[in-house]
């Protein structure tokens, strides 16, 4: 098998702490010789799925108000907690908060790293979702939509970011278009769901609490998942710590050319925009 380099040809000892556009660029272009074999498709297919539940989690919105209704929890019209409609404040609670968490919050991403703040959102709008699957008002049910909407806003927005960086530049379109696929399959998965759930009452709990715990338990199933993925290489190359960056690089290489079964191309660094700490 042949040996792979992580090392920048033009690299001395006192480039090796700083932030580097060089050192960047032999970052990207290593990611970015990578072939389009399994060990990269499981990357995308982690975050893919990540986008399943995100995506799940915010079409649930408008399935589970009739549930709600019935259940005598929201009111209709100017009886609302608002004075109007309780599903109009429950789906402008969603975009309200995905309004604040991708424009406000998403941005830290760029400052503390892809996988320490999907982790992060992860864990927010579980908690949230679990927590309005427990309300009994109309009110707590949409002040936990709100906060559940924050998470997946910041999320919508780090999934992104976080596959344009893991995968070589030659494969993101086609990507992306398999992240997207995977992703709005939750539409049709939430839909039946709701069909099946909303109008009955499994084990005396109503059935739009299951459809809203079910994103819960998947999203465990994810905490679980991201220990597979690592952080963005191009992210950490910005913030100058390229010894974490190569030693996540070795290890996808290794395994690249493991499925590869020949050399890797070699890399073609081109100039890189850095950010640099802040």
């Amino acid at each position: 098998m042949p040996e792979v380099s992580s090392t920048y040809p033009g690299a001395t000892a006192a480039q090796a702490d700083g932030i580097d556009p060089a050192r960047a660029a032999w970052i990207s272009a290593r990611i970015d010789r990578l072939p389009a074999v399994a060990s990269v498709w499981k990357l995308v297919a982690l975050l893919s799925i990540g986008g399943f539940f995100e995506l799940y989690d915010l079409f649930q919105t408008a399935y589970i108000s009739p549930g709600l209704i019935r259940d005598g929890i929201f009111a209709t019209g100017a009886q609302g907690v608002f004075g109007f409609s309780d599903q109009a404040a429950f789906a402008s609670a969603t975009f309200l908060g995905l309004f604040l968490g991708a424009s406000m919050l998403s941005p830290l991403a760029d400052r503390f790293g892809r996988r320490a703040i999907f982790t992060f959102a992860l864990i927010w709008y579980t908690l949230a979702t679990v927590l309005l699957g427990i309300q009994s008002s109309a009110a707590g049910i949409i002040f936990m939509r709100f906060l559940v909407g924050i998470g997946l806003g910041i999320e919508l927005v780090t999934i992104d970011a976080y596959l344009s960086e893991l995968v070589p530049k030659r494969m993101r379109s086609s990507a992306f278009a398999f992240a997207f696929f995977i992703q709005f399959l939750s539409v049709p998965a939430v839909a039946l769901m709701s069909w099946w759930l909303v109008p009955q009452a499994p084990f005396g709990v109503s059935g739009w609490r299951w459809v809203v715990l079910a994103s819960a338990v998947f999203a465990l199933f994810i905490w679980w998942l991201r220990s597979s993925l690592p952080e963005s290489p191009r992210w950490l190359a910005q913030k100058g710590r390229f010894e974490e960056a190569n030693r996540i690089l070795d290890d996808l290489e290794a395994r690249c050319l493991s499925d590869h079964k020949k050399p890797l191309d070699t890399p073609e660094p081109e100039p890189v925009n850095l950010e640099g700490e802040g």
